[in-house]
């Protein structure tokens, strides 16, 4: 048996769940024997909750440590945010001597913490979760300093599937250039990702652009059958509409309501104009520690349709695993999705998507999989944009439900073939770890500098931002 640790990751929200699901389906077509993951999670007591043992008996969930060892600014508490610069950096300096004396490692990490410090020494292969949290919109710290542990111990991760950059920052870009000449492989899901790279990588041949991994999940044998099918699926007259409060959309509180008010009048031609039921869902809604729940957008959204078209309109509020959520999916004729991974996984179980997008990673995805010319942006949507691409949408929905399916098999292969990448790796994983290993740090690059900004508490100004 061998043992992956999986890092940065957040399973409240459903979107980066399926992506742990997809890392571990990947992984398992990758080595024939026994795997077991040891997932590090922002919130690891409700993820727990959420994904049980008795439903995941190979995951095991645990809190990641860059939260759990180190102290970031969460209040205006000055005294106490001057402190923690200093605090952290005596956690850096007992990192590196971790192992040594009982004392200090019982003084500076609580028992819960030194054994995840354990399974890191004895891990046979780290991954740091796909997605999009190493952008710019966001503090990298947490990030960072995972990438620190990472290395102080040896542990040079594998970078799943990431949309990432541009990093424009001189911090950010001395601090990650090490931790990504470090790593074995480095996966993107779009050129444009890979750009972002430049002058930070200094082997590009370990990057690769790959589709996201939650396409790994498709369920090729439904797609196949629809597509093979020569007439189209019986309607269901159900409709999905994802939304999302988005905090940086151009113009603030402006922007939002353009949105809103353009979604406001696609669930209104929906019902009035095609007869639809129209069920608000998405990937991050139904769990009350998680800081997103796009429910609420949702019923701010359906509180101001005229009242025949409320009648036709629910929100379903819930947590859904991906499981649960692709099965739901199922029984809509097209979705309209602002999350994007609500856009794959409608996808994956062969529903057609009405895509907007806030960040760059879902225009990629939308030239990749042919939709580009109707993608709704949520910087730029109005309530006549919206009114003419979903009409374009519509009238040709049987065209695109072709061609996109076809291009989500595409997809699904491209997803898969990280399985070769990282095939080698987990065969070699356990000479790599020894070969490798360097528990006090000793020659690590660049961990001087860290330690400096750690010292001198630059970092403590920028204030961690959630998407």
């Amino acid at each position: 048996m061998k043992t992956v640790i999986v890092e940065n990751t957040v399973c409240l929200n459903t979107g980066d769940a399926a992506i742990l699901l997809a890392i571990r389906h990947i992984l398992k077509a990758a080595y024939p024997g026994e795997l077991r993951f040891q997932v590090f999670d922002s919130q690891p007591e409700v993820a727990s909750r959420l994904y049980p043992s008795q439903a995941y008996p190979d995951i095991e969930i645990r809190k990641l440590l860059s939260e759990s060892i180190f102290k970031y600014p969460y209040d205006d508490n000055r005294l106490k945010n001057l402190a923690k610069p200093i605090y952290n950096r005596l956690a850096l300096s007992a990192l590196r001597h971790y192992g040594k004396s009982r004392a200090l490692d019982e003084t500076m990490f609580s028992a819960g913490d030194r054994h995840s410090l354990d399974m890191y020494r004895q891990a046979d292969l780290v991954v740091t979760t796909g997605g999009t949290y190493l952008v710019e919109n966001y503090n990298l710290e947490r990030r960072l300093n995972q990438f620190r542990i990472d290395a102080i111990f040896g542990k040079d991760p594998v970078f799943f599937t990431q949309s990432l950059g541009p990093f424009n920052k001189d911090y950010n870009r001395r601090e990650l250039k090490p931790a990504f000449d470090r790593s074995p492989l480095i996966l993107l899901r779009d050129k444009r990702s890979h750009g972002h790279l430049d002058g930070l990588v200094d082997d590009p041949g370990k990057c690769h652009v790959v589709a996201d991994s939650v396409f790994a999940l498709a369920d090729k044998k439904r797609i196949e059958t629809l597509l093979s099918a020569g007439t189209p699926p019986a309607q269901t007259g159900r409709v999905g509409i994802s939304v999302r409060h988005w905090n940086y959309v151009n113009d603030g509180a402006d922007g939002m309501h353009r949105y809103m008010a353009s979604i406001r009048d696609i669930a209104t031609t929906l019902v009035r104009n095609h007869g639809k039921q129209v069920t608000f869902v998405s990937t991050c809604q139904g769990v009350p520690e998680y800081a997103h729940d796009d429910s609420k957008t949702a019923r701010a959204i359906v509180a101001e349709l005229d009242a025949d078209v409320a009648a036709h309109v629910d929100v379903d509020a819930g947590f859904h695993t991906p499981e649960q959520l692709m099965e739901l999916v199922k029984g809509f004729d097209f979705v309209v999705a602002t999350r994007m991974h609500m856009m794959i996984m409608s996808l994956c179980v062969g529903v057609p998507v009405l895509p907007i997008a806030y960040e760059f990673k879902t225009r990629e995805l939308a030239k990749r999989v042919g939709l580009a010319e109707l993608l709704l942006d949520i910087d730029s949507v109005t309530p006549e944009e919206a009114a003419h691409k979903l009409a374009a949408f519509t009238g040709d929905l049987d065209r695109l439900r072709e061609t996109t399916l076809a291009a989500v098999l595409e997809e699904h292969a491209s997803a898969m073939s990280a399985a070769d990448l990282v095939r080698p790796l987990l065969a070699d994983a356990s000479a790599l770890a020894d070969a490798s290993a360097d528990v006090t740090g000793d020659g690590l690059p660049r961990r001087d500098e860290g330690a400096a900004r750690l010292r001198n508490g630059d970092h403590e100004g920028e204030r961690h931002r959630v998407a």
